[in-house]
């Protein structure tokens, strides 16, 4: 699909894409609205990852890798969300509630290869947000100032067991001087052993001062503290969120709509669908009854509906350049397409040319042709093919219209599609046909009854009537195949209905808009 396919949905369709995007606003808007506001604490901590009790043995300390070092502080990340330091707190705090539950208002992330964690507590009131943050950081710390200190007296157990070595081995190192040994390799023993005790004794002695001083592996870096402004509900943001996903929505929407639609929205698809050129588009006119049949030549000669009527006339009289097409048969595929009108309309604009126009109206079923000039008689087509009536006592010529003569349906007959193709219908035509520049037949809707498949093998030509957003594509081409099989020849296509815009043609009102001062 092109930039200008999607422009063209966008406009056949901007309504459901407005619709779709001022809901979704309004709901965020109103749930952001009656949402118990809700407020965060934020405390960070300071991670070490010294084992103390190893260092101040002299052990030497490992190097961490970026990956190792994130790793030990995803575990301590980890650590924060225990369940024994989700307890803590809520012991702490006197808290109603459980770990489990706790959890899910808790977050404790970090940045990418640093040791500071930022722990984000959320709840209906801030100051016992901050607390609970700081309840859960005090935790870590407490929980890892005891591990290490725990580190530490396992290492002074390891030196109090070795210094308790030293002494026995000084004990008995003395027993054997004692014992008359006094040579120098026992004193030299003796200075060693006394030596590497007061070593282990110092040592022992340090390590109880650190156990005191111990701080632990992570350290509160800054407090959480009571925010008054809420994180959500957040209505701008919310809002701004909902008009970009109506947006999606009612595009999304709009294209499975767009899909979905069989009918024709333009002229390129009447065009495609009966094989014919569109000879006129007329311009659907805001008015209060949209169906109501009228006479545009007459109501409103100047508009722009007058002004299609007249491209109609035009277009059909370049096919028509070697005068071989006089009878020319209006329908449509289905009903409330227009088809009356359009007949009615293209008689009126051919006879103010200075044509001699006859208009018949071949529809038994609803004729609409003749009632637009106000002939609503019983007597006319129905009583001539019956050989009840002549044709000079039925035609009827409308006040104000010097060429044109109007042949009213009359009764419905019990056999209309056999009269309409009858030999008494063919003479018929063609005796109108020898008297006048155009006939013009108004025929019933070709899938609604066989009366207009019947006719329109007697005439020149046949132009469909189509109506933009209402006509379906499936009726339109089996309307199309009817006609082509009984061999009549497609003249084109007048399809009314669009919306009168310079983008669909309509440049007719554009051009007559009174110039700029």
């Amino acid at each position: 699909m092109g930039l200008r396919d999607f422009i063209s949905v966008m406009r056949a369709r901007v309504r459901i894409v407005l619709v779709a995007a001022a809901i979704v606003t309004l709901t965020a808007l109103v749930v952001s609205f009656f949402q118990s506001p809700t407020y965060q604490g934020e405390a960070t901590v300071l991670l070490t990852q010294q084992n103390t009790g190893a260092a101040l043995l002299g052990s030497p300390q490992p190097y961490l890798t970026d990956l190792a070092l994130e790793r030990e502080v995803q575990t301590q990340v980890d650590v924060m969300q225990s369940r024994g330091l989700l307890e803590q707190v809520i012991h702490d705090l006197n808290l109603e509630t459980t770990p489990t539950d706790l959890l899910k208002h808790v977050s404790v992330r970090f940045a990418g290869q640093t040791n500071i964690v930022t722990i984000d507590v959320t709840d209906a009131s801030a100051s016992r947000a901050a607390n609970t943050a700081n309840a859960l950081a005090d935790a870590y710390v407490a929980w890892s100032l005891e591990r290490q200190r725990a580190s530490i007296r396992a290492a002074a157990d390891d030196v109090e067991g070795r210094l308790a070595l030293a002494q026995q081995q000084i004990v008995a190192v003395q027993g054997r001087i004692s014992s008359g040994d006094r040579s120098g390799a026992r004193q030299v023993e003796l200075r060693a052993a006394n030596s590497l005790y007061g070593t282990l004794a110092d040592q022992l002695e340090q390590l109880k001062i650190n156990e005191q001083l111990a701080t632990g592996s992570g350290s509160v870096l800054a407090s959480a503290v009571p925010d008054p402004v809420p994180v959500s509900p957040k209505p701008v943001r919310n809002g701004a969120l909902g008009l970009a996903m109506g947006l999606v929505l009612g595009i999304g929407v709009a294209f499975i709509v767009q899909t979905l639609d069989n009918t024709i929205k333009s002229s390129d698809e009447a065009e495609e669908v009966y094989g014919a050129p569109v000879l006129c588009t007329i311009p659907a006119e805001k008015r209060k009854n949209q169906n109501a049949e009228r006479l545009a030549l007459v109501d409103n000669p100047s508009g722009s509906v007058a002004e299609a009527y007249r491209v109609l006339r035009n277009n059909l009289e370049f096919i028509n350049f070697e005068h071989d097409i006089k009878t020319v048969l209006v329908t449509s595929a289905v009903p409330n397409e227009g088809k009356s009108t359009v007949a009615a309309n293209l008689a009126t604009v051919l006879s103010s040319a200075g044509k001699t126009v006859v208009l018949v109206s071949c529809d038994f079923h609803r004729p609409g042709s003749d009632q637009l000039f106000g002939l609503d008689h019983k007597i006319g087509l129905s009583g001539i093919l019956r050989g009840a009536r002549v044709v000079q006592e039925v035609l009827e010529q409308p006040a104000g219209f010097d060429s044109l003569w109007v042949l009213p349906a009359g009764k419905t007959p019990p056999n209309p599609s056999a009269l309409l193709g009858s030999s008494a219908m063919e003479k018929l035509i063609a005796s109108l046909r020898e008297s006048s520049d155009w006939v013009i037949l108004d025929s019933a809707p070709l899938l609604a009854v066989a009366d207009a498949a019947a006719t329109a093998r007697l005439v020149d030509g046949v132009l469909m009537v189509a109506r933009a957003n209402v006509s379906t594509r499936d009726a339109a081409r089996r309307g199309r195949e009817q006609l082509a099989n009984v061999g009549v020849r497609v003249l084109g296509v007048a399809l009314w209905g669009l919306e009168e815009t310079a983008a669909s043609g309509g440049y007719y009102t554009y051009y007559h808009k009174p110039p700029a001062e």
